[in-house]
């Protein structure tokens, strides 16, 4: 299997910052996919390709709330998406050079790593999910008027970052994740939680232990091994050194979980890797299976330039493993997301930065990286 990704540099001139809350969504009604990037807790931008090595850059909003998090939604019901970060949400101006319209939605919501957009409920409509630093795994749901504060519940108690959702048991109802743990929505009502365990994520290492090493993932609920059981593959997110693994729902219904490692390091004999601080799964080489995209991060790096992979699934349910080196540029990614940006039927790929570092390729600049799938399987 070979895979071909063409790297093109589409932004070299952002202001320095922390770049996150990133999203893929036609924004503009024209059937192609739009790319979304935010400063934390500052201005949000978007994207438009002209070709593949030519994109033009707009302002979508300003004074984010959020400090990783975002999701395109369309919150207003109009028809066109709009954006949803921390505590605020931007409304579609439906022009290029207009910025979107900022709403509050809860003032008091900070801290913000992870933003998900979920039907828990069951009422057939989007609510907005949050975990935060500074408060707890919650949900909003969306009024009649978006432009009035949103009501919350909440789910449980917060770690750093790993926010996920999924049926787990198979009841129909969707369930959240929350790293460590998932916790079960009991009547599908959003309003009644059990917790239950999943297994630990990897320690952060002796010489790297800040606030926001511990259970930190990123993590996606999926079918693994093709049983009809809802399995959730892992990356530590935010620690050099650490794996790739998927948890298999052994009993089907969540309380029984077994361990697949993907990736695990052997650190005498390769360098430490960066965190993976992305995260996608999916049939990345058209076999019918679960593929496994991720790439390290440069804020917290590892001992050589970031790298970029995806893991093929040989065996077709998560039992074999290979590992494809998709770029080597020392440029890394962050909340990188992917889609099919060029409509030739292929996932691409966009990332930038957390923070870049100084010894990147660009001599410590911030930066846009779009990867052209060019693939032929």
């Amino acid at each position: 299997m070979t895979f071909r990704f063409v790297p093109h540099l589409i932004d070299t001139a952002l202001p320095t910052a922390y770049y996150a809350q990133t999203a893929l969504a036609d924004l503009d009604n024209d059937g192609s996919l739009e790319y979304i990037v935010g400063q934390q807790y500052g201005d949000i931008y978007w994207y438009k390709m002209q070709r593949a090595d030519q994109w033009s850059r707009h302002l979508l909003g300003v004074d984010s709330p959020s400090d990783v998090g975002g999701v395109a939604i369309d919150v207003d019901g109009d028809g066109w998406v709009d954006f949803v970060a921390g505590g605020a949400w931007y409304r579609n101006s439906r022009h290029p050079d207009v910025p979107f319209t900022r709403f509050v939605f809860d003032p008091a919501l900070t801290g913000v790593h992870d933003v998900v957009a979920a039907d828990l409920d069951d009422d057939g409509r989007p609510e907005i999910l949050t975990m935060s630093d500074k408060s707890d795994a919650r949900w909003y749901k969306i009024p009649a008027d978006p432009t009035m504060l949103w009501p919350v519940h909440t789910i449980g108690p917060a770690v750093h970052a790993g926010l996920s959702v999924g049926d787990l048991n198979g009841n129909g109802h969707l369930d959240v994740v929350r790293t460590d743990i998932w916790f079960e929505n009991v009547d599908g009502s959003g309003t009644v939680w059990a917790q239950h365990p999943i297994g630990p994520n990897t320690p952060p290492p002796p010489d790297f232990r800040p606030y926001f090493a511990f259970d930190a993932t990123y993590n996606v609920v999926c079918d693994m091994n093709g049983n009809g059981v809802s399995d959730i593959v892992f990356t530590d997110a935010e620690i050099p050194g650490g794996k790739i693994w998927w948890m298999e729902n052994a009993d089907g219904v969540g309380l029984s979980w077994v361990r697949h490692d993907v990736y695990v390091p052997d650190l005498n004999r390769e360098p430490r890797r960066g965190a993976y601080h992305s995260l996608h799964v999916g049939d990345l080489d058209g076999d019918g299976d679960l593929d496994i995209f991720t790439c390290e991060m440069e804020a917290v790096g590892g001992e050589v330039p970031p790298r970029w992979f995806i893991l093929e699934n040989l065996d077709g349910v998560g039992g074999a493993w290979r590992e494809h080196v998709i770029l080597d540029a020392n440029l890394g990614g962050h909340a990188a997301v992917l889609g099919d940006i060029t409509g030739n039927g292929l996932l691409d790929i966009i990332a930038k930065p957390w923070r870049a570092r100084k010894a990147n390729a660009l001599g410590g600049k911030t930066y846009v990286l779009f990867l052209e799938n060019q693939s032929t399987f």
